[in-house]
Parts: structure tokens; sequence; C-alpha cells
């Protein structure tokens, strides 16, 4: 436990300038690095797009799903404005304004840190 290596410790480290990442094909051995041979699969630029990929193809079909299901108009006001729109698009207006509000308070927030820190070394330089 103690003295046994993360599995992270047994990856193998990618080089982003060259492209070309190993991966295992079998099993891998607590403590012993992985050596490149014939049987190594080597990963592309192309298959890390898929990877990236699928997952937002994933979310794009279900939100299709749910803008078909639900297409019925409903009357939506936001202080002087009204008007009716379909469910699904008032639903998922309401979801990305309420992302932008957290992404824009977490900008904030992370901000503030930023600067924090930024002053502790600048202060602690100094002295």
């Amino acid at each position: 436990m103690g003295n046994q290596a993360d599995d992270e410790d047994v990856a193998p480290l990618v080089n982003p300038e060259k492209g070309d990442a190993p991966v295992e094909v079998g099993p891998v051995e607590v403590g012993v690095k992985p050596i490149a041979t014939s049987e190594t699969i080597l990963s592309t630029r192309t298959s890390r797009a898929w990877i990236r990929a699928l997952p937002v193809l994933v979310v794009l079909t279900v939100i299709l799903v749910f803008v078909f299901q639900n297409p019925k108009d409903v009357k939506v006001s936001l202080f002087t404005f009204s008007g009716t729109l379909p469910l699904s698009v008032a639903l998922l207006g309401a979801v990305i304004l309420g992302a932008l509000m957290a992404l824009a308070l977490g900008s904030v927030r992370i901000f503030q840190l930023r600067r924090q820190v930024h002053r502790k070394k600048g202060g602690s330089d100094g002295n």
C-alpha cells in the first residue's frame, strides 16, 4: 500500500509535439515501465479527436431528443418583454443563462484568488 506505486507512475509519458502516445495493450505490472513493441498501438490526433467528439455528439443527441419531445408553445415573460416560445427553447435558454451566470461568477472568483496569490508572492519577495 504505502510502498506500492500508483497507476499514474506506470503510465507512459506523452510527447505532445510528436503527436504519438503509446497505449498499452496487455496487462501492466506495477513498477515496470512499458516498452514500445510491435503490440503497442500508437494514439493519433485523429483518434484523440474522435474520443473528444463522442461526448459532444451524445449531448447533442440528448438535446435534440429533448427539443423534439417538447414542442408545445408556452408564454414567456421577462421584465416588460413577453412572447410565446416552444417549451424546449425556453428551458434551454434558462439553462444557458444560468450557465453564463455561473461562469461569470466563477471567473470573478478565480480572478480574485489569482490576485491574492500574486500579492502574497510579491510581498514575500520584497522582505
